[in-house]
């Protein structure tokens, strides 16, 4: 139910309650006045019949008395007329048929006795009447009484009429008030709600151009619908200042992200011409070196050609890392027991470290399969081990342990395998660009830095991550998650070594 329903119902309930109340009110007067005025009408006839009658008592003209009292008979508002002797005794009565019902000797002798009126209220044939007794000198010394009744059927009658009259006074004015009020309301309140609720809508909708109608005559509503338009182009104008904004951070944002792809062409480019530009010049010279001395020995001819193979072997590689890092992977993915996958890893990874004395601990649990390419799988751990050892030239502990990681949220269940090294660490500046292709903080000819971004490509292509970090005691740590062959393949949770918790079971 709206307001205006609401309000409507309210006022003419409230109306109705006081017209109701003053209605009532009024009855009870105008039944008061018509009673008292009924009451008042008996007396003057009783009145005016004592001062009759006892004027013939005193002249001795019974017979025009009992004439008068016949006569009163037609008044069709006299039920009755009864005269008393001064025993109480009736001897006159103006209807034979009403004779015992309007006869009172208690009454009448009592009034003859005192000479006081008495006036009384009785039923007769279910009929009230209101009736008077009077004394009434008969002469000097004695003393009679007549009673003269009237019914209530007239006044019943009155009344009834005017209850009627009243009523209809009453619902014809609550009507009339509630038809006003209803076009008020409609009029002055619900049409100027109804607009703006509209607008309300229609803004909330989105739509800032739309206004509401101001109402012609002002008022509240008036200044509201006024106020409500000056809102609304207020918000329309944020909303263009917005979009400019908008289109003009976005116009920046498409400059600094060509800008950015300039900067990683460019340190690409810079990567791959360091890297191919020294062993392009060992070929070079070779090469030079051959075509100017003819007459060098066999065995040096083998040598400088050993040389420059060794060389185009190692910008084949370089090629080969940049197209594995470019191009779309071939996949075969398999359930792959993460435990062998990390041995096999491990086994490959014992000569090197022994080399470079460091230890290689290894924790693994009862296995669990995750969903791979053992192939490329095998490639990313290598890269991983291979970059722990070479953290560590003076040697140290490279620990491989696998942890298990239940997705944030999902229930998605990850299997995660965590590389540390017990070196120098991941500097601030370098950890941000650890995964960039050729970035590398490694002396040269110990590698290209294109291992840790090979390896993060093939471990989001298998719907994992990787991530780094440094350890509180010194040292890397490099955590790869992979989804585990029991689970549906979704993206790896945002975990890291310092703000995600992993699960410490040992059940891979």
């Amino acid at each position: 139910m709206n307001t205006s329903a609401r309000l409507i119902m309210l006022l003419t309930l409230m109306v109705g309650v006081v017209m109701a109340v003053g209605g009532y009110f009024f009855m009870r007067q105008r039944e008061a006045k018509l009673e008292e005025a009924m009451r008042n009408e008996v007396r003057a006839h009783a009145l005016t019949l004592q001062i009759a009658l006892e004027d013939y008592y005193r002249a001795g003209r019974l017979a025009d008395a009992k004439q008068m009292i016949d006569r009163l008979s037609d008044n069709t508002k006299i039920y009755g007329v009864a005269l008393f002797d001064e025993g109480g005794r009736t001897v006159m009565v103006s209807d034979p048929l009403v004779a015992d019902e309007i006869n009172n000797p208690l009454e009448a002798r009592r009034v003859i006795a005192t000479g006081e009126t008495v006036e009384l209220v009785k039923t007769i044939g279910e009929r009230p009447v209101f009736s008077i007794i009077m004394p009434i000198r008969v002469v000097a010394a004695r003393r009679g009484a007549f009673e003269i009744a009237q019914p209530l059927s007239f006044v019943q009658a009155d009344i009834a009429s005017a209850r009627r009259e009243i009523t209809f006074m009453t619902a014809m004015l609550w009507a009339t008030i509630f038809l006003v009020v209803l076009f008020v309301t409609r009029r002055n309140l619900s049409r100027p709600i109804r607009e703006l609720l509209g607008g309300a809508a229609a803004i909330g909708r989105g739509d800032l151009d739309y206004r509401v109608s101001v109402p012609i005559r002002g008022g509240e509503f008036a200044r509201l619908a006024q106020d409500f338009n000056r809102m609304a182009d207020s918000l329309a104008g944020q909303r263009r200042a917005a979009a400019r904004e908008a289109e003009e951070r976005l116009a920046l944002e498409r400059e600094l992200r060509h800008h950015e792809a300039l900067a990683s062409v460019g340190r690409l480019a810079a990567g791959v011409a360091h890297e191919m530009g020294a062993p392009l010049n060992v070929i070079d010279a070779r090469a030079e070196h051959l075509l100017e001395r003819t007459e060098i020995p066999i065995q040096a001819r083998q040598r400088n050609l050993t040389i420059i193979r060794a060389q185009v072997a190692r910008i084949t590689r370089i090629v080969r890392q940049l197209l594995n890092l470019a191009r779309p992977y071939d996949m075969r993915r398999e359930p792959v027991d993460l435990s062998r996958a990390v041995t096999g890893a491990v086994e490959l990874l014992e000569t090197d470290a022994a080399r470079a004395g460091v230890e290689i601990e290894v924790a693994l649990g009862d296995g669990v399969r995750v969903e791979a390419d053992p192939e490329l799988l095998h490639q990313a751990l290598m890269n991983i081990g291979l970059n722990g050892l070479q953290a560590m030239p003076a040697g140290g502990l490279l620990r491989i342990e696998c942890v298990a990681a239940d997705g944030a949220g999902n229930g998605t269940r990850f299997a995660a395998v965590r590389v540390s090294d017990t070196g120098v660490g991941l500097g601030p500046d370098v950890l941000p660009h650890i995964f960039e292709p050729f970035y590398s903080t490694k002396e040269v000819g110990r590698g290209v830095g294109l291992g840790l971004a090979v390896s993060r490509r093939i471990v989001e292509e298998h719907g994992g991550s990787i991530e780094a970090a440094n350890r509180p005691e010194g040292g890397a740590v490099f955590t790869i998650y992979l989804p585990r062959a029991d689970t549906p393949h979704v993206a790896a949770p945002g975990h890291s070594e310092e703000g995600g918790e992993l699960c410490r079971e040992r059940d891979c």
